[in-house]
């Protein structure tokens, strides 16, 4: 351990003094820089930091590749109409109408805004309710009478004429006629005495989350079947009643029951 001497000057009557103490030494430039020599050596430039932390994007495809692949769907779209309509005009020829409804229903949700498609499905649809028509009798006293089978969304029509008598023998409370059982009371929301109809399940069981809904047909209606199963048609008097008479009915797009 080495000493410094005091040599500055002292006033008069101040005795000079050698106080010891360690002499330490200051680090030298170079010996400083070392760790950060180290530390830019190991690191990654950052070019290749953004390359290793962000994926490289594809290059976009040359435009005239592009216009090269339009064609070519244009080309597969031209030869699907092409060969789709070829089909479904076969279909219509050979009398499966359903078959080619089902193909130009198709082609429609692809070209939404086509109005000789819409056109020629509209026709379509009226030449399946034409091929399908067959006529049978309702008679007024008969509960629930099946008529035939249908699919669900599958759109039918019933035209009816005739008429019927009736005399209506019992009693009502304050609250009117019953109306809990469909399948034999008066049907609210169908006029008393009007031909109505349902689709249900064989045999008249609810068949799923649902119970039938029955309708009013009237003198006419034309719609879709909310679910699978038989159309039934009844005239809307409350059980117990005196009925006479039948009625007609015109019905197309049903499946007639054997």
């Amino acid at each position: 351990m080495t000493q410094r001497m005091n040599l500055r000057p002292q006033p008069p009557g101040v005795v000079a003094m050698h106080v010891p103490f360690p002499c330490r030494r200051r680090p030298s430039a170079a010996r400083s820089l070392v760790p950060l020599l180290l530390v830019a050596a190991l690191a990654p430039p950052a070019a290749a930091q953004n390359a290793a932390g962000k994926p490289r994007s594809k290059p976009a495809p040359p435009a005239a590749d592009v216009k090269r692949l339009d064609a070519q769907m244009e080309k597969v779209r031209g030869e699907f109409l092409r060969e789709t309509n070829e089909l479904i005009d076969a279909y219509e020829e050979a009398g499966q109408f359903e078959r080619a409804r089902f193909l130009l229903d198709a082609l429609h949700k692809l070209d939404p805004t086509n109005e000789a498609l819409r056109t020629r499905i509209d026709k379509l649809a009226e030449q399946i309710l034409e091929s399908t028509a067959f006529e049978i009798d309702i008679d007024a006293a008969k509960p629930w009478q099946p008529v035939g089978r249908l699919a669900k969304d599958q759109a039918f029509r019933i035209a009816v004429s005739g008429e019927s008598k009736f005399v209506i023998n019992g009693s009502a409370g304050p609250a009117g006629l019953s109306e809990a059982n469909p399948a034999e009371d008066l049907v609210s929301g169908v006029p008393l005495g009007a031909v109505m109809g349902v689709v249900a399940p064989p045999g008249g069981g609810r068949g799923g989350d649902k119970p039938p809904k029955p309708f009013v047909v009237g003198a006419s209606t034309e719609r879709r079947a909310e679910r699978d199963g038989v159309l039934y048609l009844k005239v809307n008097v409350p059980p117990g009643s005196k009925v006479t008479g039948k009625f007609t009915a015109q019905i197309s797009g049903v499946t007639l029951l054997e």
